[in-house]
């Protein structure tokens, strides 16, 4: 199956979403079932039962291998004009609004979702879903919670919101009632899309090595949604006028000629120390090493580019003391300037 047959089979109504649609009083009728036969823990014998019985998952006629119903990830799309009343799950849930809108009340809290949303649930956290209409399609991925083991969560940064839900996750003691909400940003919606897209394909028509092809597709999909998330970070920082950590740097990029910490600091409304400690901890260098980072990064431009003498190249470069410069430039490149540029201009 590829994109296009996807598009092509989840927008149609199924004949369920048909009968609530004509018959509003029985939307709640979907949860009593669904609430009865899906549940991770469940025997794959009862997943058989569901994917060949009342409700077509995806769409009418569908057929998924046991081999994917195996997996520790179960992938459902919303039964369109159902309403799903507060109730909690035993599993990890990430709903992603594929197309249209949709509400929903998370631990007391309404929150309205958009096409491009992604929305990220904990075990046993109470939501309710609203009734989605024709043009709403909102897709579920299910997930053991023993799918999150170390090797999963060790390759996100230490900062990033799903290392720290994840950990909540896979922690015993911790109180399991976090969800995160990661807003779509246009930049990212094609590739987010895509990925969905391609995994809820490979779990309809599995190929060989499915399982591996979707856990794959998964790690991408939170990889593309944490990126996502911090890109939004950083504009609510921007429209409450706080410099975040990427325009502190640009900034030095731009001006490390005569910018100080102070001047920076006072800029961008951060203490100067602070300043300091969080460039050591999201670059790896102090101040002082990433404004010597630009200078030679200029410097070393200029030697192979242009035909200046090494004293204006080191003025140019915000050097006032030539030994100073030539000093630091063999202490960086192990050669003089005069011998980099004969290396490699």
């Amino acid at each position: 199956m590829n994109r296009k047959e996807f598009r092509q089979k989840v927008f149609p109504l199924t004949e369920k979403e048909k009968y609530y649609r004509e018959n509003p009083e029985h939307a709640g009728d979907y949860i009593q079932l669904f609430e009865q036969e899906v549940h991770l823990s469940i025997s794959l014998q009862d997943r058989i039962r569901l994917n060949e019985g009342k409700h077509a998952i995806f769409f009418d006629g569908q057929n998924i291998k046991n081999e994917i119903l195996k997996l520790p990830i179960f992938c459902s799309k919303q039964t369109r004009f159902s309403f799903v009343p507060i109730h909690m799950r035993h599993y990890i849930e990430m709903k992603y609004i594929y197309s249209g809108k949709c509400t929903a009340i998370v631990n007391e809290n309404e929150i309205h979702l958009h096409k491009g949303d992604v929305l990220l649930l904990d075990q046993d956290i109470k939501h309710a879903i609203f009734p989605a209409g024709e043009n709403d399609l909102i897709f579920s991925i299910l997930m053991d919670r023993r799918y999150f083991d170390d090797s999963f969560i060790k390759r996100f940064q230490a900062s990033s919101p799903i290392l720290k839900f994840l950990t909540n996750v896979i922690d015993d003691q911790a109180k399991h009632e976090n969800y995160v909400l990661f807003e779509n940003r246009e930049e990212y919606y094609e590739d987010i899309k895509r990925l969905i897209e391609d995994m809820l394909c490979e779990y309809l028509e599995p190929g060989y090595f499915a399982n591996t092809i979707l856990e794959s597709y998964l790690l991408l999909l939170f990889v593309k949604v944490t990126q996502c998330y911090q890109s939004n970070m950083e504009d609510k920082f921007h429209s409450k006028n706080k410099g975040y950590i990427t325009e502190v740097i640009h900034y030095i990029e731009n001006n490390y000629k005569d910018c100080t910490l102070e001047q920076i600091s006072s800029k961008f409304g951060y203490n100067g120390d602070y300043l300091s400690k969080i460039l050591v901890k999201n670059t790896g260098y102090s101040y002082k090493k990433l404004v010597l980072y630009y200078k030679m990064e200029n410097a070393v431009d200029q030697l192979i580019n242009t035909n200046k003498p090494i004293y204006e190249i080191a003025q140019d470069c915000g050097f006032t003391n030539l030994t100073q410069f030539y000093k630091k430039f063999e202490t960086q490149y192990q050669i003089s300037p005069a011998q980099y540029r004969e290396t490699y201009k």
